[in-house]
């Protein structure tokens, strides 16, 4: 059953004028917006800049002929009319792409070598390149790893006037960054976590070159999540649906065959259709047609879809339903700083019972979100502590190890980092030996045998706090992991791993639970590979983290990192001597640095000295 949410703007309220007392000034600036997308974008196609197709040219080379084909590929007007003049008229006809991308750097990465044929009027152009990243049929953006590379071939032939065409070749687009950046924009679908408490965002890219882009975004949000995030979510929409969709005066029209929906299932199909098209500005309403009913979106026929997503509040994708307080330490014991909404002075205190106890000397402290359990690790980071608001003493839950990176899901579990004396570093490797189809990496053989080393990482669950559950984590275990921070919907898993010299290494996995209730922890994708070493990381939003990166001069430097994979980090600006980092929807940034003062930011632009204390953390 879904959990009775009142997600409101309170918690923008608690925290915007956060500023403890004996600090500065309270920054004038707003806090920064919310990453997900939910109608904050301007429209998709804006700022699209059509290509003016040059075409096949007279006489044109082997060369030259796949070089044109290659800059005209970015042109997608009247599906690929202009590439396809490069074509032969049979496979001009036949040729095929859909949405999914390899993608380079520029054609000066490119090599076009050729192999003449067996006579003089066939010949075979190979193309080779590095992979700067891959766009998959269902909109999953992947990085390059710099290890790929781009290998194709494209049979030739002359056409019945002796010109060049290309008589076969791949049925996939192959697009430099700058025409990727150009025609695709990221959008976030919008699907379920397990117990469809939260909405949860699932980034893709998508061409945006027509005003058929509600089309495709609502298509494929019925037709289900990407490869990568499926194990993690849910969706309301059978699996493999398929619908009729049809854009036309600000309406979107989704007709869905098969059956008739519950009521819930319904309910909860127009909030994944909500969430997903307030995107596009353009779209004003959507109509949802399933087992002969009509529904429309938003209910009220005098509201607008733009106006506001009140109506599926209880789903906002943020996974926050109250507002949240943040806490830090001071002289050994955990405080909380509570907002207020008037613009009063906000209230600072030691946290009742156990936790706001001095002489403790526990350490890295989590928060769950309700706010009513408080984790630690000992002294010794032997034990994992925990204490239930307004008890006098923690007590151990887990025992016996090495523990840190303590994290809360938004399914009450508890999770923890442990540390083990086996494996070594040197053998972590970087990660992508064993990638997956789905356009992640576990990282490592998930085979096993008896000569397997003993696993240097653990990652353990403890559900409800309590029960601990051991996490498989392929792609780990052989790693030394600084930080785990799990997103508020429970589905994923920001990882900062340590590599040898290069320092920390950002990952985001994703969790799911197998029918007998395994845990896993896997399908790991690189973020945030420009910010240099990077020291901490918290979750800002659904689709987006907060990071601390240090450069090579050693300056640190706050980041906000997009989940999409394929949006440059925005900088936060540096702050020096920043150790940690906390985040949460819709409020300021929060970071403890090494003299023992908490420092914030609303504007992105300037951090200011909140109040003293050190390893600020929200809910979470």
């Amino acid at each position: 059953m879904r959990r009775a949410q009142a997600r409101t703007g309170a918690a923008a309220g608690a925290l915007a004028v956060l500023i403890a007392g004996g600090c500065a000034t309270v920054p004038s600036a707003g806090p920064i917006a919310q990453s997900d997308r939910g109608g904050e974008s301007p429209a998709a196609s804006d700022s699209y800049v059509r290509m003016l197709p040059a075409g096949p040219q007279p006489g044109v080379s082997e060369v030259g002929l796949v070089e044109g084909f290659l800059k005209d590929m970015a042109s997608f007007e009247d599906n690929h009319a202009a590439p396809r003049r490069f074509l032969l008229p049979d496979r001009r006809a036949s040729w095929s792409p859909d949405d999914s991308a390899l993608v380079y750097e520029s054609m000066d990465s490119v090599s076009l070598d050729v192999e003449p044929g067996a006579d003089e009027d066939t010949a075979t152009v190979r193309m080779r390149t590095p992979e700067a990243a891959s766009i998959g049929s269902d909109g999953h953006y992947v990085a390059g790893d710099g290890g790929e590379i781009i290998d194709v071939d494209f049979e030739l032939s002359r056409d019945a006037d002796g010109e060049w065409r290309i008589a076969d070749l791949p049925d996939r687009l192959i697009l430099a960054r700058g025409d990727v950046e150009r025609v695709y924009r990221p959008l976030n679908l919008y699907f379920f976590n397990r117990d469809r408490s939260t909405l949860v965002p699932d980034p893709v890219f998508l061409p945006v070159t027509s005003d058929d882009v509600a089309t495709r975004l609502a298509k494929k949000a019925v037709a289900g999540p990407t490869r990568w995030l499926s194990p993690a979510v849910d969706s309301a929409f059978p699996e493999q649906a398929t619908a009729d969709v049809a854009f036309d005066g600000g309406r979107v029209t989704v007709e869905l065959g098969g059956r008739t929906p519950s009521a819930s299932d319904r309910a909860d199909m127009e909030a994944q259709l909500a969430w997903t098209l307030k995107q596009l500005p353009e779209v004003q309403e959507v109509v949802l047609r399933a087992g002969g009913e009509e529904s429309r979106i938003p209910g009220d026929e005098e509201e607008s879809l733009q106006g506001g997503t009140e109506q599926w509040g209880d789903v906002n994708p943020s996974g926050v339903d109250r507002s949240l307080n943040a806490y830090f330490v001071r002289e050994g014991r955990l405080w909380s700083m509570k907002g207020e909404e008037d613009g009063a002075t906000p209230e600072v205190a030691a946290v009742p019972g156990a936790p706001g106890r001095a002489g403790r000397g526990l350490n890295g402290y989590a928060v769950s979100l309700d706010q009513k359990h408080f984790a630690a690790v000992d002294a010794e980071n032997d034990r994992v502590m925990l204490a239930d608001s307004g008890d006098d003493a923690f007590r151990p839950v887990l025992e016996g190890g090495e523990f840190s990176a303590l994290s809360w899901d938004g399914y009450g579990n508890l999770w923890a980092v442990e540390r083990t004396p086996g494996g070594s570093e040197e053998d972590a490797g970087d990660g992508d030996e064993d990638a997956e189809q789905d356009g992640g990496s576990d990282g490592g053989s998930d085979d096993g045998g008896e000569d397997e080393p003993e696993p240097s990482t653990r990652v353990w669950m403890l559900r409800e706090g309590t029960d601990p559950v051991e996490v498989t984590v392929p792609g780990l275990n052989d790693r030394r992991v600084t930080q785990l921070r799990l997103s508020r919907d429970g589905t994923r898993a920001a990882v900062i791993t340590e590599e040898g010299d290069a320092g920390g290494r950002l990952w985001v996995g994703r969790v799911s639970v197998g029918a007998d209730g395994d845990v896993r922890l896997g399908g790991f994708m690189a973020l945030a590979r420009d910010v240099g070493e990077v020291v901490d990381v918290a979750w800002r939003g659904g689709d987006q983290l907060a990071v601390l990166g240090t450069q090579r001069d050693g300056a640190v430097r706050g980041y906000l990192v997009p989940l999409d994979g394929g949006t440059a980090p925005s900088s936060v600006g540096p702050l020096s001597g920043a150790r940690t980092i906390a985040a949460a929807p819709d409020l300021p940034l929060l970071a403890g640095a090494d003299d023992d003062q908490l420092w914030l930011t609303a504007d992105r632009v300037m951090w200011q000295r909140a109040t003293e204390g050190t390893d600020p953390v929200f809910p979470g």
